[in-house]
């Protein structure tokens, strides 16, 4: 993997963070309502622009059994080196955290007492109806700021 440069990662995700918001009030996007119901789209959409853009290759995370959440809830994010990347935590009360992008992962995420990792991102074959509108708008937020 090559080194990953924090400000770089920093801009990426939140560029992707900006675009997929601009999907919240969108009819008929997995987006709507962004960030609620969203994550684990959020997190493979940032896995494959961190991958095509800056060529980070991470693990998809999704966490279980969270003593501040529903016994149900299930939460997802991206992982790049020690990096935690989250844009869809703010969907829920109480996290205490600000931005995207986490050196070392935060204390809430690590809450979480089950956790499923999957390797990369999910690639567009992989699922039966791909969220382009998702990944189009994160990656035109990427080109207008980053690239």
């Amino acid at each position: 993997m090559n080194v990953i440069d924090p400000i770089e990662l920093g801009k990426v995700v939140t560029a992707c963070q900006r675009g997929l918001l601009r999907l919240s009030a969108a009819p008929g996007s997995a987006f709507n309502g962004f960030p609620k119901g969203s994550c684990g789209l959020a997190a493979d959409i940032i896995g494959r622009i961190l991958k095509e853009t800056l060529q980070y290759e991470g693990v998809y995370v999704c966490g279980r059994h969270h003593p501040s959440l529903n016994s149900e809830a299930t939460h997802a994010w991206f992982e790049i080196g020690h990096f935690l990347i989250d844009v869809t935590y703010n969907q829920f009360p109480r996290t205490n955290l600000t931005g995207w992008v986490f050196d070392g992962g935060t204390e809430w995420h690590k809450q979480f007492s089950s956790l499923e990792r999957r390797k990369g991102y999910c690639a567009p074959s992989g699922w039966p109806c791909y969220p382009y509108d998702g990944y189009k708008a994160a990656l035109e937020e990427v080109k207008a700021a980053y690239i």
